[in-house]
């Protein structure tokens, strides 16, 4: 009987630890399924959701570029491109679907090979295998589209610029995201494969003004992944779109000008800084870069010595030859080293000690004042001054006009130029500024670097006396901006336009043979010829010499006579003379932006 009592003791022991155990256990299930089903019931309903829901990004459309009439220069045409995310996609569906894919539509070599080694994973985004789909393509996929889970066909744009390569630098082009321009604070948009950013131009200039902010659709997929239905979305907002200063119209004109030369032409209204035409040559279709530019093609832009990827009218600096010479009249006169009346004797040369520093005109130009000077681009008049009155007054002065420092149009690539100084030799060529450096500068040539855009900038100061600053895009509230008065009197002002009119319009003028017959639509302005080596030999052949080896020819001017409006520049690498080469176009800008007015 005791023993009998015992067994029904341990019995009882274990009944209730197995009892207790099964309590705990079923307090354990009990409080985990409260915990999932009530404290973490948001979560799992969110990922569930995300199982179910599949989040696509639209892209917005791109904002277009106008002129200052309206006129597109850069839009938006639909390109239909085929997109693979296989993030939700176990490995065997991804291959099968991509099997399939593959007997549908031939895809670029590149993407086919990438997906062959491709491996599924949660963090991967879509793939975009191939644009440009024709509408047989797109028809194809989309009947077989049940059969093909992770695969979608979205609207994309086509950047299309009207001017190609007329309006190539101005512009630019947009191009994919590289690695460089990510940073951790950007959007996803910016992460979106093949999404475009603006390059170079007013493209990259107006980058965030013209992209727009992304939209989201929400997508309804069945477990393998494959659309069922839309239910939600957020439009996307287009960009802005900008309308610039330029006139198509003679930017075009300009453009062809100067087709197959080296060259750059900068047109601005005087009264505004708006300009008009910004043009250089040769350039690119910036097309080329929205299709997908070929290894090829980039090559030959970079092989090419005339540097079609400069842009030349904000980035190329040349010796500013004769057109600076009015810079160190203007100096000399306002600081009464010379008068206006008072005359140089030219022999054809400058003797600085046992140095000889020749005139362009062999034998001379005999008893020249300033009118005469400017007039018939008197070099030893200018070496006589400049020896005179030292470096820095005249170097002070094209500093005034715009010159040594970046006109802050805007643009990615604008250099500064060079207004040399003693401070400025010492430093970068740890030598000594020296009197032959001065004479040199006086002339446009030495150490004097510009850009044809300053030189635009300098002409519309002389022109109107006022410190004009360029833009490119059309002013919001419509008015003219106020430019502050150069501080130089009217009087020496009126002198040098009457010299510069009279380089045109005199028969002893450098470009008489280029005026403009009409009185209404005649010009004036200034011839410039930089050498790029030293020339011993005065008037030799530049067209015996290498390309490379013949002067720069240059231009400046501005029109109409009596009302100055508008400022213009022309650079023509290797051209040879700025009076035979540079000024003819410069009369023909002058010429049609004067005949556009009268139609607008």
């Amino acid at each position: 009987m005791p023993k009998e009592n015992d067994k029904q003791r341990i019995f009882s022991r274990r009944a209730v630890l197995l009892g207790g155990l099964q309590a705990a256990v079923f307090s354990a299930l009990a409080g985990r399924l409260y915990y999932l089903q009530f404290m973490k019931a948001d979560e799992f309903a969110t990922l569930s959701e995300n199982n179910r829901i599949k989040l696509q990004i639209i892209l917005p459309e791109r904002g277009n570029i106008l002129d200052r009439f309206d006129q597109p220069l850069a839009t938006n045409e639909k390109n239909y491109r085929l997109f693979f995310d296989y993030s939700s996609l176990d490995q065997p569906t991804f291959r099968a679907t991509f099997e399939k894919l593959t007997g549908l539509i031939a895809l670029p070599e590149k993407k086919r090979k990438l997906l062959q080694s491709a491996k599924v994973t949660a963090a991967t985004m879509p793939e975009m295998l191939k644009d440009h789909l024709t509408w047989e393509e797109v028809s194809l996929i989309e009947l077989h589209l049940l059969s093909l889970p992770g695969v979608f066909i979205d609207t994309g744009q086509l950047r299309h610029y009207t001017l190609e390569e007329e309006a190539a630098h101005l512009l630019g082009y947009i191009g994919a995201v590289t690695q460089e321009e990510l940073s951790e604070d950007d959007q996803p948009l910016m992460r979106f494969p093949d999404f475009r950013i603006g390059k170079i131009g007013v493209e990259r200039m107006l980058e965030t003004r013209l992209r727009g902010t992304a939209g989201i659709r929400q997508i309804e997929v069945n477990v393998h992944g494959v659309p069922v239905r839309e239910v939600g979305k957020t439009q996307s907002a287009p960009g802005e779109t900008v309308r610039l200063t330029i006139d198509s119209r003679l930017q075009r004109e300009a453009a062809q000008l100067v087709k197959g030369e080296s060259a750059s032409v900068v047109a601005m209204e005087i009264d505004t800084g708006n300009v008009l035409a910004l043009v250089s040559l040769p350039g690119f279709d910036p097309n080329s870069f929205s299709r997908g530019i070929s290894t090829e093609e980039w090559d030959a832009l970079n092989n090419d010595k005339k540097i079609p990827l400069m842009n030349k009218a904000i980035g190329g600096q040349y010796p500013p030859g004769s057109t600076f010479k009015m810079l160190v009249g203007l100096a000399a006169l306002e600081a009464r080293i010379v008068t206006p009346d008072a005359t140089v004797f030219c022999p054809g040369h400058f003797m600085l000690g046992d140095h000889q520093f020749n005139c362009w005109k062999e034998g001379g130009h005999g008893h020249m004042d300033y009118h005469e000077a400017v007039a018939q681009s008197c070099d030893t008049y200018f070496y006589t001054l400049a020896e005179r009155m030292g470096l820095e007054p005249f170097a002070n002065m094209a500093r005034r006009f715009g010159l040594g420092d970046i006109c802050n149009i805007g643009l990615a690539g604008e250099n500064a130029g060079v207004i040399p100084s003693q401070q400025w030799k010492l430093e970068r060529y740890k030598q000594r500024w020296t009197t032959g450096d001065t004479i040199n500068s006086a002339i446009g040539q030495g150490y004097v670097l510009a850009t044809p855009l300053q030189l635009a900038v300098m002409t519309a100061r002389m022109a109107s006396g006022l410190a004009v600053t360029p833009r490119l895009i059309v002013g919001e509230d419509g008015e003219k901006p106020a430019f502050k008065p150069l501080g130089i009197s009217a009087g020496l002002l009126q002198l040098n336009r009457e010299a510069m009119a009279a380089v045109v319009n005199s028969d002893t003028g450098t470009a008489y043979g280029k005026r403009i017959e009409e009185p209404a639509f005649a010009f004036a302005g200034k011839t410039g010829t930089s050498q790029v080596r030293k020339i011993v030999q005065r008037g030799m052949d530049q067209n015996l010499l290498p390309w490379e080896a013949r002067h720069h020819a240059l231009f400046v001017g501005y029109a109409p006579l009596a009302k100055p409006k508008y400022a213009c520049c022309v650079v023509i690498e290797h051209g040879g003379g700025g009076a035979a080469v540079a000024a003819p176009v410069a009369r023909d800008v002058l010429l049609k932006v004067q005949q556009l007015e009268e139609l607008t």
